[in-house]
């Protein structure tokens, strides 16, 4: 039957290829990013711990690190784990005789944790502990990634190198893919220092590896229990913090990304109904040319079950051929999601492929499709009428059937793609709207890079000012350099956050003061940026040291603290761990910039680079062909420290995209599925408004002999299509709203309810709804009344 009807066949296996395929491909990013666990032994068991301030609601401190005594403490107390580690990242430079410095992401760890995660070495021996002992000789294991392309493979035990400076020997080399816990590719002890032992240093995030039978739900509340014993014991340190047990997907991805990849399965899920909403009218009209066989098949002595046996079987099968093209389509989707998504910082163990998880949903897939858009059809096709199918012939049944439940499919469809299309729209527009973000920063003109100057070598602020005194005009000497900045932070990346007080202001709450976004720079960012300096001066040399605590304010920051007045000679100061600061002058304003891409943003302050010092700091330089010059910045920085490297070399306009791929790439998913949907939905309005039509072929022609016009003719027909989208568009109008509020929880993400955005959309499916029924009333408004009534 499938073979006999095969483009009826092509057309149900395609639209249950997208619907299945798209399904799948969804189903496997959200399997390996919230799902998959951390491939060691005993993965699944693994979980990770922080601490929270449940009393200070600053987003700095929703998530924060333990210190080594607190650590010492739930390892000793903990009974819900089989074992407890820890570790802190931190920037390391490998350095050598004839081999040029490189940065790398390492992890100082306690010794016991590779044999917690039932890890060894590929090569040499794990870390011991005492390796973390005091005065032991500095070791480290280096990742397999580091060991092929910095050693190209050879033997590395036992050879000397230097960390920041520092030497320490190469003890072993990890397997082929560990990065544990996200990104790393070296691993050092946590050595015993007189820091550890300060209860206020908080630098440890904890692994934990759960007891058989042990739930995360049991081990956070033990660890609730004994964060609350250590506030009583420690009301100086501890007191208002809360321990905070976490799956690693909770962890490194965040509540944000879950809801992002929850929100894509919802979309693909409608995707799915929709396509199995369109199968089952498609499955319906042709029952009505089916009528007839199925009558004979009743008549020879068939049961009921038998007929809706055959008619599910043949369901089944149209399911699998559009499971099996589905495949290909996903697996495509899973490739090109994982390309995009390589260069990110998402986790090493985060791999999108598929595996044997996904074939077994994709079987139940199969057959669930098959049941949703097989059965009703079935079932209706089965209590056929056997004496008025046999008599009467499929016209007088079709015009007795009226088509209702299919215009309900057709209303369902329409109203789950507006849902589908709002959402594309947002995601959409949001990344328009980001990419507008500070239009005066020529992207493609400026070449960043960031240096982190080993505090080793680089113990205080002088010794810091000394080599950035050196090195601006060394940069700026490179030849087509047209200008060098030095900031802590570079535009739409994020930026420091510290509370403050503004001067003469009412202090409304002690505890939750406002807060703002914090850039230190060099003099001159504001001119390689072309960023306008509206009102006041540039920062000179002189500002920042003692007696000249200047600031510039950019203008929403003045008009949130100063409105109607002059900001210049204002001040405010910084109010740190509950300490005021000393005040500091405002001496100009500068336009807006965008600092970071959250949606209700701090505003933002720049200070001089001596005021606010750091070591770590990115290099901005305006050139005409700003990688070409790439070589040349790095010879100038190892000029004048051979050990230094300068890392993440990129042209802002890469370095913008990177903080908007997120909008890029889910907007785009987010699209291809609302445009599937919405083509589904216009064939499905497309194929039942011509069904309908056909089987009031010799209604029209009586109507057209009795005098109707070709217009009279279209109207009538459109007048069942244009009630169905209106219906269709209403329903649609009541799931968007509160799904609208869902995306409105999505960072960066701009308000999805804009009703500008909602009547455009609306609008353009209202067309391409009206087009499709428009084409099957002008073929009856064609039609020759003589040829029509003898039509049957």
């Amino acid at each position: 039957m499938i073979a006999a009807h095969r483009w009826f066949s092509a057309a149900i296996i395609a639209t249950l290829a997208f619907g299945i395929g798209l399904n799948t491909m969804v189903f496997t990013l959200i399997d390996a990013a919230e799902f998959k666990p951390v491939p060691v032994p005993n993965g699944e068991r693994l979980i990770a711990i922080v601490t929270r301030d449940v009393k200070n609601g600053r987003r700095d401190r929703q998530r924060m690190p333990v210190s080594w005594p607190d650590f010492v403490y739930y390892r000793s107390h903990a009974h819900s784990l089989e074992a407890l580690e820890g570790g802190t990242g931190e920037g390391v430079t490998f350095s050598e005789k004839d081999v040029a410095p490189q940065h790398y992401n390492s992890y100082r760890i306690s010794p016991g944790l590779f044999g917690m995660l039932g890890v060894r070495p590929e090569r040499g021996r794990d870390l011991v502990a005492a390796d973390a002992a005091s005065g032991a000789a500095p070791v480290v294991l280096i990742g397999y990634s580091v060991w092929k392309g910095r050693y190209g493979g050879r033997d590395v035990l036992g050879r000397m190198i230097r960390i920041n400076g520092k030497p320490a020997m190469i003890v072993g080399v990890m397997p082929k893919g560990f990065r544990f816990p996200s990104q790393e590719d070296a691993w050092t002890p946590f050595a015993a220092r007189a820091e550890r032992e300060d209860r206020g240093r908080r630098q440890l995030q904890l692994f934990g590896l759960l007891k058989q039978g042990v739930t995360v739900a049991q081990a956070a509340a033990e660890f609730d229990v004994l964060s609350q014993g250590l506030a009583r014991e420690y009301p100086k340190e501890d007191k208002d913090i809360a321990a905070l047990v976490q799956t690693f997907h909770q962890r490194y991805n965040g509540d944000q990304i879950a809801l992002a990849f929850w929100l894509l399965m919802g979309a693909v899920g409608l995707v799915l109904v929709i396509a199995c909403a369109n199968v089952a009218n498609m499955l319906l009209g042709r029952a009505l040319a089916r009528s007839r066989e199925i009558s004979i098949r009743v008549s020879l002595g068939a049961s009921r079950w038998q007929i809706v046996r055959q008619l599910l079987i043949e369901s089944l099968l149209l399911s699998i051929f559009g499971g099996i093209a589905g495949l290909a389509l996903s697996a495509f989707g899973v490739h090109a999601f994982a390309l995009a998504s390589q260069d990110v910082g998402k986790p090493y163990w985060v791999v999108f492929a598929m595996d044997y998880r996904v074939f077994f949903y994709f079987a139940i897939i199969c057959i669930v499709c098959a049941l949703l858009f097989g059965l009703v059809p079935a079932l209706r096709t089965s209590r056929a009428d056997v004496n008025s199918a046999l008599k009467e012939g499929v016209r007088s049944i079709g015009m007795r059937h009226g088509g209702r439940l299919s215009g309900l499919l057709i209303v369902f469809q329409f109203g789950l793609t507006l849902v589908l299309l709002l959402g594309a729209g947002a995601f959409m527009r949001s990344f328009v709207e980001k990419q507008r973000i500070n239009p005066w920063v020529d992207g493609e003109q400026l070449i960043t890079g960031r240096l982190s100057l080993p505090e080793e070598r680089y113990k205080d602020e002088d010794s810091r000012r000394i080599f950035f005194d050196r090195l601006m005009p060394a940069l700026a000497a490179i030849p087509s350099v047209r200008g060098v900045a030095i900031t802590s932070d570079l535009p739409g990346t994020g930026s420091g956050r510290r509370p403050i007080e503004i001067e003469g202001a009412p202090l409304v709450d002690a505890e939750h003061r406002t807060n703002a976004a914090v850039i230190a720079q060099l003099p001159g960012y504001f001119r390689v940026i072309n960023l306008p300096l509206l009102r006041g001066r540039d920062f000179n040399s002189i500002d920042g040291s003692t007696g000249h605590l200047n600031a510039i304010v950019t203008q929403d920051f003045a008009r949130r603290h100063w409105p109607n007045q002059d900001p210049l000679g204002r001040r405010f100061r910084f109010y740190d761990n509950k300490k005021p600061g000393e005040w500091i002058s405002v001496t100009g304003v500068s336009a807006d910039i965008v600092q970071s891409l959250d949606t209700v943003p701090d505003p933002v302050l720049f200070l001089p680079w001596r005021q606010d010092s750091y070591s770590s700091m990115a290099i901005v330089a305006r050139a005409n062909a700003p990688l070409a010059v790439a070589a040349a910045i790095r010879f100038a920085v190892q000029k004048l420290d051979q050990d230094l490297p300068v890392f993440e070399l990129r042209t802002m306009a890469e370095v913008a995209d990177r903080q908007i791929w997120f909008l890029r790439v889910f907007g785009s998913i987010f699209l291809v599925f609302a445009t599937v949907a919405l083509v589904i939905a216009s064939v499905g309005i497309y194929a039942v408004m011509a069904q309908a039509t056909g089987s009031r072929t010799q209604e029209i022609g009586v109507r057209m002999a009795l005098g109707a016009t070709p217009e009279k003719i279209a109207v009538l027909i459109l007048r069942r299509g244009v009630a169905q989208l209106l219906a269709g568009l209403s329903l649609g109008a009541l799931v968007a709203l509160p799904a609208a509020r869902t995306l409105g929880k999505l960072p960066f993400l701009e308000a999805p309810s804009d009703p500008g955005m909602m009547c455009t959309v609306v609008a353009g499916l209202w067309s391409v709804g009206l087009f499709a029924c428009w084409l099957p009333a002008r073929r009856a408004a064609a039609l020759n009344p003589v040829s029509a009534m003898r039509n049957e």
